[in-house]
């Protein structure tokens, strides 16, 4: 019952730092296993990851965004100006692009921690779930510390058809790095981490590592669509995300610990 309760809270929560909490807190629910044989936990590890994750977004709350300063620097240049890689961004605006962003977000966030709890059933979900958690978490802290300290204007700045207020709001200058696009690469890859090294049929693992590519590169698509991101943004991202959920299931190894 009480797994329900987190469950529910996970989708409903606004905000991948709060998702990534309540998923990790799942781990602490009875009914999980707290160490498996191809992944282990332990405290003071877990505290070390999820701690480093809380500190990095708390650290990027605190920091200050003068947006006016930022708005007259920005609002004078012409986005046929920009460079071209990333010029064509600033003429793209779309708000269903956004919205199917956030939707495969969520989906992202949903397979990538049942997933890999069903790949480990013989041996209990708590882990998967916790280190999934762990991916997330220290990537949507990072990435919201590189916002705050970047400061890089999105391409909706540059682009007159956008309403003024977007255009001009605190979070329209944090472009660099695209968080939705290095939160799904770290549950997506982490996912695939975990589950290849489950007990499945190769086609499952193969499947699962090619949607851990996919998947990050669809978001990155519909950011950039959506005149969030420029691809810059959304490929520093990627990397980003995919390191973090590299190198939580991997540092979880047996053999890889010290």
């Amino acid at each position: 019952m009480l797994r329900a309760v987190f469950l529910t809270a996970l989708l409903l929560v606004p905000g991948a730092m709060l998702r990534a909490v309540f998923l990790t807190t799942l781990l602490l629910v009875p009914g999980a296993t707290p160490a498996q044989r191809v992944h282990t936990l332990d405290p003071g590890r877990e505290a070390a990851f999820a701690g480093a994750g809380l500190v990095l977004g708390g650290t990027a709350l605190l920091l200050p965004t003068d947006t006016a300063g930022l708005w007259a620097r920005y609002s004078g240049i012409d986005r046929s100006a920009l460079p071209a890689f990333d010029r064509t961004a600033a003429f793209r605006w779309s708000r269903p692009a956004q919205r199917a962003s956030d939707i495969l977000f969520v989906s992202a966030l949903v397979v990538s921690a049942v997933g890999p709890a069903l790949a480990h059933a013989d041996q209990g979900p708590g882990v998967p779930i916790a280190l999934v958690g762990e991916s997330l978490l220290l990537s949507a802290g990072l990435t919201g510390l590189v916002k705050g300290l970047a400061r890089r204007p999105r391409p909706l700045v540059f682009n007159p058809e956008v309403p003024m207020r977007e255009r001009r709001g605190r979070d329209a200058f944090h472009s660099f790095w695209s968080g939705h696009t290095a939160n799904t690469a770290a549950l997506t890859v982490s996912a695939a981490m975990l589950v290849d090294r489950a007990r499945v049929d190769p086609a499952v693992r193969t499947a699962t590592w090619a949607g851990a590519v996919a998947v990050p590169v669809l978001m990155g698509w519909l950011r950039v669509r959506a005149g969030k991101h420029f691809p810059t943004d959304v490929l520093a991202g990627c990397l980003a995300g995919a390191v973090v959920g590299w190198a939580v299931p991997y540092f979880h190894r047996p053999e890889n610990l010290p």
